[in-house]
């Protein structure tokens, strides 16, 4: 554990009016095994009491004014000012579990230029209080690397994700022109340009799913309104200018095929001309027809196949020819592996409590900074 120590952690928290959760989030950070260097918290602009329990932490917790510029600004404020060599961009109402800082903090010793995540899950209010509730989106596969993810929206969340601040800073930083998908947006071109991204089998961050009625105005601007979709194609297309300047945008047509298209189809009732300027990238950069069409094809005899040994091998046990049945077992299970890497599940915390607990990572430390700050 002593080389760990050489990873120095700053963790960035951009807030506007999260009161609400800010308490918890900050106390999530302190309450981890491997501790925080710095906690920043970049407040946008707040009329709310987020910057005053943002202080009640005392000398662990920096706060700054960003001036009301946006996440991406505060973010990049944040980081200019941090001292780590390590960053966390850390949204204000999430929660991390005790292991995480410690965890990540390990895979960047080993690699130092490079990015880690940990598993996540999604934080549900549920009968009035905020529960475990799994992930939104399987988890990363091994059969492609992990841009192809990321591009066909297969993603961990910024609470989730230690970088290098050689990997940060190699990005150029958050993008203020993108609206919606900003972390993408910037891990993506970090892989485009190729660091390393690393994931654990251990620590769980929890990204909060907020009920309808409790969004602000700023998220429920977010990717419904043509703006968010304008600025989710304007994030693919700065991708396949790099992917196309690199040479690698064979590689990934399929994925921007797939995701251009579900674009499209949300776009084309409301926003037919952003429909058409979907349309316009795949065929100029996606995939062509007859190989997307093929791929299918490809998927559906798989399936037929893997139906077909079910049957085949319950036939040959019920007349005897069980070792007959176990060749065909072994094919199926050659024919299952990729899958099954796919879907295996990731080791999280082995505190973490069970899908549909309450999460309380953070409360106790939240709490005593409300005593201290009500003089108790």
């Amino acid at each position: 554990m002593d080389n760990v120590q050489q990873i120095k952690i700053s963790v960035i928290i951009p807030c506007y009016n999260e009161e609400q959760f800010i308490g918890q989030a900050i106390g999530s950070i302190i309450e981890q095994t491997h501790l925080a260097d710095e906690i920043i918290v970049v407040d946008d602009g707040s009329d709310d009491r987020s910057p005053e329990i943002a202080r009640s932490f005392g000398k662990s917790v920096t706060v700054l004014a960003s001036g009301g510029g946006g996440a991406p600004k505060a973010r990049n404020l944040g980081a200019e000012y941090a001292s780590g060599n390590a960053l966390m961009f850390f949204d204000a109402d999430d929660v991390m579990g005790p292991h995480v800082l410690e965890t990540l903090a390990e895979y960047l010793e080993k690699y130092p230029d490079g990015i880690a995540a940990c598993p996540w899950f999604r934080l549900e209010k549920v009968d009035g209080i905020w529960v475990k509730r799994p992930r939104s989106c399987p988890p990363l596969s091994g059969e492609k690397d992990y841009l192809d993810g990321w591009i066909r929206e297969i993603y961990h969340p910024p609470c989730s994700i230690l970088w290098s601040c050689t990997a940060y800073e190699r990005t150029g930083g958050w993008d203020p022109q993108v609206t919606v998908n900003q972390d993408g947006d910037l891990i993506m071109r970090a892989m485009a340009d190729g660091t390393n991204l690393r994931i654990t089998d251990r620590g769980a961050a929890y990204y909060r799913r907020m009920p309808e009625d409790q969004l602000n105005a700023s998220q429920s601007a977010g990717r419904f309104t043509r703006a968010g979709r304008e600025s989710q194609i304007f994030v693919l297309l700065k991708i396949i200018k790099k992917l196309e300047q690199q040479d690698k945008l064979d590689d990934y047509r399929h994925s921007l095929t797939i995701t251009l298209n579900k674009i499209c189809l949300h776009c084309q009732d409301l926003y037919p001309d952003l429909a058409e300027e979907c349309r316009r990238l795949i065929r100029r950069f996606g995939e062509p027809g007859y190989l997307h069409s093929a791929k299918k094809i490809k998927t559906r005899v798989k399936a037929k196949v893997r139906a077909g040994l079910n049957r085949s091998g319950r036939l040959l046990n019920k007349i005897g020819l069980s070792g007959v049945r176990k060749a065909l077992s072994r094919l199926k299970n050659t024919l299952n592996s990729k899958d099954s890497a796919a879907k295996q599940k990731v080791r999280s915390d082995e505190a973490s409590p069970a899908i549909g607990e309450e999460i309380r990572y953070g409360l106790e430390a939240c709490q005593k900074a409300a005593g201290k700050r009500k003089g108790v």
